[in-house]
Parts: structure tokens; C-alpha cells; sequence
């Protein structure tokens, strides 16, 4: 008896040890200008926020990383659009993880991983998920590599720069023989307004046999004379396009999906927009409005 009652008491005293003492499962990150340069389990310990016109706030520099901000806050109150302040900044790293964070204010991107797309693929295995990005000028995500999940992420309020804006954007190395891959699904994209150019809600280039599934976008907006596409996979090849739900805003340069290519499936997409697909194969049928 004396022994279990022994052992009862090291659970308990385990259950209620400092937190210190059990934040093994990650490295906790509490400042910006922070740069992971090494593999391993990453996490944010507070919100963080400041007033920059240039820099990262957090920059991966290393492969092999999870960086999970457990719902604090990257915030940029700063809104000058032609600044240059990024969320998370990353350049061709392969196998890093980014879920639950919030990046919100005046940033370039929210979440920006780069790559020389001229050049064979320096980036693969990707992933943002649960993340929610609003108020970026540029991008809301910018992905470039292949092998990327972009997931369960809500973009809101993209848009103010001097150029295009885009909720999210994908794209890989138009090298020869390069694979091409993305999995987009189950985002929520709203209100990305470009004051001077094009909008876009999704934009992919050299994208091939990838899923681009169960979206949700509405109240992309462009200049005046420019189209606002809620979808537009360019350079593509054998993509499927489903199950999307795409609302546009009325006006007659409203697209709900392009591709570049009829091998390009587009079926059970729900949209409201003037051109509702071009180019890509509707065999299967969407409903559109």
C-alpha cells in the first residue's frame, strides 16, 4: 500500500511541475528578429509585436524545423505598404512545419518561404497549417518549392501595395523534370484588394498533379481594368480543382477558375462569378451562378 501510495504521489507532483520543467517538447522563442538555425521543435511563449518597416520576425534559416506559435501573435503595427517587414521568412529550407500562429498588421507576407524558382527545387516538404494571416500588403502565404501542404489556414484583408496581391501563392522550379506538387485545401480567403493590379485569392505556377480542394474565397478585388480571379493555376498540367467555393463581387472581371491547361480538372466547385472556368475540363460539372 505504502508503495502505491508513493507512486500516486509522483504522478501527482509530475502533473504540477512548473512549466519550465515541462517545456521539453519545444524551444521557446519570446522576441522577434529571431532566427532558428537549427533543427528542432520551436514555439512562441508570449504575442509579439513591434513597429518595423523592414525585417523578419521570425527567420528559419535551417531544415528540419516545427515552428508551432500555440495561438500567440505576430503583430506588425506598422502599415506603411511600401515597407518591407516579413511574419516568418524562410529561403530554401526543406522540412519545416508552421501551424497556429496569427500574423497580423503591416507585413510585406505574412508567411514568406522563397526559393530561386530558375533553378532546381532548393525547398520540399512544407507545411503551413491552422495559421490565420490578416492585413498583409503583398501575400497572405507565399510558398515556392514542391512537396508543400497549404491547410486550414484563414487569410483576411490582403492587399494595399503598389502591385498584385495574392491570399496565397505556390510555385516551383521551371527547371526540366522538377516535380511541381502542392495539396491547397480547406482555407479560408477573404477580401484581397489590390489597389493598382490584378487580385487573386489562390495563385499557382508550375503547378502539376496537385489538389487544389475545398476552399473558401470571396471578395477578391482588383484595379479598375484588371481581372480578380478567386483561382488561377498557371503553367499547369493533370490538377484537380474541387469542391471550391468561390464567390466573387459582381463585377464583369470577376473569374472563378483558370488554368492553363484542359488537362486540368475542375468539377463539384461552387461559384458566383461573370467567367465562371476557362480552360480547364468540366466534365464532371460545378455549379455555377
Amino acid at each position: 500500500m505504502n508503495k502505491l501510495l508513493l507512486a500516486l504521489a509522483l504522478l501527482l507532483s509530475a502533473a504540477f511541475l512548473p512549466s519550465t520543467a515541462r517545456a521539453a517538447e519545444c524551444i521557446e522563442i519570446g522576441a522577434i528578429n529571431t532566427t532558428i538555425s537549427s533543427p528542432g521543435s520551436y514555439c512562441l511563449s508570449a504575442n509579439l509585436s513591434a513597429n518595423a518597416t523592414s525585417g523578419n520576425f521570425i527567420t528559419i534559416s535551417s531544415g528540419d524545423v516545427v515552428f508551432d506559435c500555440r495561438g500567440y501573435t505576430l503583430r506588425n503595427s506598422n502599415f506603411a505598404a511600401n515597407g518591407a517587414a516579413y511574419g516568418i521568412f524562410m529561403s530554401s529550407v526543406s522540412n519545416v512545419h508552421v501551424r497556429n500562429c496569427r500574423i497580423v498588421g503591416g507585413f510585406l507576407a505574412g508567411i514568406y518561404a522563397y526559393q530561386n524558382n530558375g533553378n532546381p527545387n532548393a525547398s520540399q516538404n512544407l507545411s503551413f497549417v491552422g495559421n490565420t494571416i490578416s492585413g498583409a500588403f503583398w501575400y497572405g502565404i507565399l510558398a515556392y518549392g514542391t512537396d508543400i501542404e497549404i491547410r486550414d489556414n484563414r487569410i483576411y484583408h490582403i492587399g494595399g501595395r503598389d502591385s498584385f496581391a495574392m491570399g496565397i501563392r505556390v510555385g516551383a522550379s521551371t527547371q526540366p523534370g522538377e516535380s511541381r506538387f502542392y495539396v491547397v485545401e480547406h482555407n479560408t480567403i477573404s477580401d484581397v484588394v489590390s489597389p493598382t493590379n490584378n487580385g487573386y485569392g489562390i495563385y499557382a505556377n508550375n503547378s502539376i498533379d496537385s489538389l487544389y480542394v475545398d476552399n473558401r474565397i470571396a471578395g477578391t478585388v482588383s484595379a479598375s481594368g484588371y481581372s480578380r480571379w478567386a483561382m488561377r493555376v498557371n503553367g499547369s498540367a493533370r490538377n484537380q480543382v474541387r469542391g471550391n467555393h468561390l464567390v466573387g463581387t459582381g463585377s464583369v472581371w470577376d473569374v472563378g477558375v483558370e488554368t492553363s491547361s484542359a488537362t486540368d480538372a475542375c468539377f463539384g466547385n461552387f461559384i458566383r462569378a461573370d467567367l465562371p472556368t476557362f480552360n480547364c475540363s468540366t466534365t464532371y460539372g460545378n455549379y455555377d451562378q
